[in-house]
């Protein structure tokens, strides 16, 4: 079983129309509201991946958590661990597209308790996902209590690079962009890194100093222009993987080649494969390597 642990939010997409700018307003040319967050995301990647997967968070109790969840539900995650906040509204995150900002409310989201998951639920079996939307406290706490339980675990460094420094020890995998790897170089504990890099190849540095290079998939729609939503369908597919009991090396490929179908797509939420198009794309890819 996967736990995922981090945000769920509401997504709005908007990109501004410069011919319809007067004074302080600022007409859309267009805009998407969907699912958002990257615990959301990397729980519907770890499911469409085929991975029995929990997602573990708080919403607001309103009429949008009932939307946001349903649409989670739809495709496989269970959310009987998603507690509601009373008093308070389900988070947003509002991507400025033109201006390449993104404005980040987590609502209910920060209410969001490690305690949540009881160590009882865990096993040696279990994979523990979280990522830095939330409190490094919470965070914190978790991680200690899943490598108490023996569950496997799989930090996603981004977007705050906000880690205490006992958590290094707790933490068997970790997946970050490639700005991070100072961090982790000054770490007093290495776990083995995967570093996602803008030109969409993947970089994996192992606990023994050991690296590899995983180029972008040579397939000509995987354009990598949309990388949004990248970073979570990597993190969920790779999770997938291991719970799959696949080889390191294996689950970073699938994971790296749902993250390109990914980055080739507008819109993170509607991005994200099922598994039987990540098969495909990696039999074209062999195809194309043997001619």
């Amino acid at each position: 079983m996967i736990f995922v642990f981090g945000a769920i939010l509401q997504s709005i997409r908007v990109s501004a129309d410069p011919e319809a700018l007067f004074g302080p307003i600022h007409y859309a040319k267009h805009y998407k509201n969907s699912v958002g967050g990257k615990g959301a995301l990397q729980a519907l990647a770890a499911a469409k991946a085929g991975a029995k997967t929990a997602l573990v968070g708080r919403t607001g109790d309103d009429e949008l958590a009932k939307h946001i969840l349903l649409r989670l539900r739809t495709h496989g995650v269970i959310t009987s661990g998603v507690a509601k906040a009373d008093k308070m509204q389900t988070g947003t995150v509002i991507r400025l597209t033109d201006e390449n900002k993104t404005i980040l409310a987590l609502g209910a989201s920060a209410k969001t308790s490690a305690d949540q998951i009881p160590i009882e639920a865990l096993d040696d079996k279990s994979i523990i996902l979280l990522q830095t939307e939330l409190d490094a406290a919470q965070n914190s706490a978790l991680l200690a209590t899943a490598k108490k339980a023996g569950a496997a675990t799989i930090v996603n460094l981004s977007p705050q690079a906000s880690l205490l420094e006992d958590d290094w020890e707790n933490i068997d995998y970790l997946v970050a962009p490639e700005i991070r790897k100072n961090i982790v170089a000054n770490a007093k504990a290495k776990p083995t890194a995967i570093y996602m890099h803008t030109d969409g190849s993947i970089e994996l540095i192992g606990k023994d100093g050991q690296s590899a290079t995983y180029p972008k998939p040579a397939l000509e729609a995987l354009n990598w222009k949309h990388p949004e939503g990248a970073e979570e369908t990597f993190c969920g597919t790779f999770a997938a993987g291991l719970s799959a009991g696949l080889s390191l090396e294996k689950s970073i490929e699938r994971a790296h080649m749902a993250a390109s179908l990914t980055a080739s797509v507008i819109g993170a939420y509607d991005a994200v494969p099922f598994s039987d198009m990540v098969d495909e794309c990696l039999k074209a890819v062999k195809a194309q390597n043997e001619n």
